[in-house]
């Protein structure tokens, strides 16, 4: 196939120029720009060299292949890049950045009065570069017509693709949600009715705070449907640690309690930390045979040190194994394993790329690597790393449950008044209902002398 005429090839190459927040002028960017379409969309990697030809930093020999366009189609959100050209005669949308309007599909659903009226006035999709709070729905109204365009927009598995901007705009909607704790039941029965929905809220955004309340039947719905190995260890992890975190007698959390015998290199990493997790801390409290024991240990070690032989690349974006074992080591209390935890967040660190760190996961790897530093003794590493802990954090899901861990972990350094530490994790364990983890976390505190 051709390349296509250049000034609809500069077009599209605006168009993602726009939806990554970030002007293509060099080598680097082209870099950067690559690893974010890999995580894009890992199926269809655009290399560097080709991006370096498609914005004119080298020489262009030959024609663009079709399966290059797609991917740049699919990155500003159309399904293919002959669904970008036609569309691009018919709506401004595909030159200018969405704006909150067009997301939400006004026109196409039926929404209440109140609804209606709130959305009535065009809202400016909010720029990459600019902060979280701007991408924040305006009110519960208009976050439910977020997700419920969503709902209708994408019905058609076939038609099921977000741009990175429309994703966040709707995690935004679904943490609105989730916060003010309104899921509309009709509503969440709509998104059950297509199992590619489903699929999506419940691994994109999944309860972590909220298993004491609307997140159990949410994730009890996904299990119903969603059976594979991958799937099954996913959502019962989630049930299991909602128990652990309730604090509900460890036979009802064995029921779910994923077992494993292997670490599985098509399994996402973070979902096998988390059952590994939860079986040290069930054979650390006396609730599984000896055996047990070592075999999580075995594999929480092997985990750690070859997790880049194990996991394909994109599995180390985030530090996923140690990142989401780091807590139920520290609650299990095993030396070795929190000393090799420790090493590779701060391995994981030393080596990321600056461009795309988060800030939300750099607050969360801060506070995991808090607890690792006072279970190893080493306070004044911990201090000094906490004092730079930016609190609290926008748009986790888990950012209660944090909040328990973050308030222990000042109480323990001293850094706010014992008082007021103590009334912060009370109420963190209040909101989330998670007395398992309040117990469990306060015993660290008075193992630290401060209780």
């Amino acid at each position: 196939m051709p390349s296509p005429p250049p000034d609809l090839l500069a077009q599209l190459l605006k168009d993602v120029e726009r939806t990554s927040g970030m002007e293509i002028t060099c080598t680097r960017d082209c870099e950067v720009l690559s690893e974010e379409l890999r995580a894009f969309d890992g199926r269809f990697p655009v290399s560097v060299s080709t991006l370096r030809r498609c914005f004119g930093l080298i020489e262009a020999k030959g024609s663009f292949s079709q399966t290059t366009l797609n991917t740049l189609a699919r990155y500003v959100g159309h399904p293919s890049f002959r669904a970008w050209s036609s569309n691009l005669q018919d709506s401004a949308t595909a030159v200018n950045a969405r704006n909150l309007a067009q997301f939400s599909g006004l026109g196409k659903v039926n929404l209440s009065p109140e609804a209606t009226a709130a959305s009535a006035q065009p809202t400016e999709m909010p720029s990459a570069r600019r902060g979280a709070d701007d991408v924040m729905p305006k009110s519960a109204v208009e976050a439910q017509a977020i997700v419920e365009s969503f709902i209708h927009r994408f019905a058609d598995p076939k038609q099921f693709h977000l741009s990175p901007k429309e994703f966040s705009i709707l995690k935004a909607a679904v943490f609105d949600i989730y916060e003010r704790g309104n899921f509309d039941v009709a509503q969440w029965m709509q998104v059950v009715s297509h199992e590619h929905l489903l699929r999506f809220v419940v691994e994109q955004f999944p309860p972590l705070d909220f298993m004491s309340t609307f997140g159990w039947p949410m994730v009890e719905a996904f299990n119903d449907v969603f059976r594979a190995p991958s799937d099954a260890m996913y959502g019962h992890g989630i049930l299991a640690s909602g128990l652990v975190a309730r604090d509900e007698p460890w036979s009802r959390v064995l029921n779910h309690l994923p077992q494993l015998n292997a670490l599985n290199p098509g399994i996402h990493p973070l979902v096998q930390a988390r059952a590994i997790g939860m079986q040290l801390l069930a054979a650390q409290e006396g609730n599984s045979r000896d055996s047990t024991w070592e075999q999580a240990k075995s594999l929480a070690l092997l985990g750690l040190r070859e997790d880049k032989n194990i996991w394909p690349r994109w599995a180390h974006q985030n530090c996923y194994f140690a990142f989401n074992l780091a807590d139920w080591a520290v609650l299990s209390r095993d030396r070795e394993i929190i000393e090799v935890v420790s090493g590779n967040i701060q391995a994981f660190r030393a080596e990321q790329d600056w461009y795309n760190r988060s800030g939300t996961i750099e607050t969360i790897l801060s506070i995991r690597q808090v607890w690792n530093w006072i279970s190893l003794d080493r306070k004044d590493d911990a201090l000094q790393l906490m004092e730079s802990v930016e609190w609290p954090i926008l748009h986790s899901f888990e950012v209660r449950t944090l909040g328990m861990w973050y308030h222990a972990a000042r109480l323990v350094l001293g850094l706010a008044p014992k008082e007021l530490c103590e009334a912060n994790l009370r109420y963190a364990v209040n909101l989330t209902g998670y007395s398992g983890f309040g117990r469990r976390i306060q015993a660290l505190v008075e193992n630290h002398g401060l209780g």
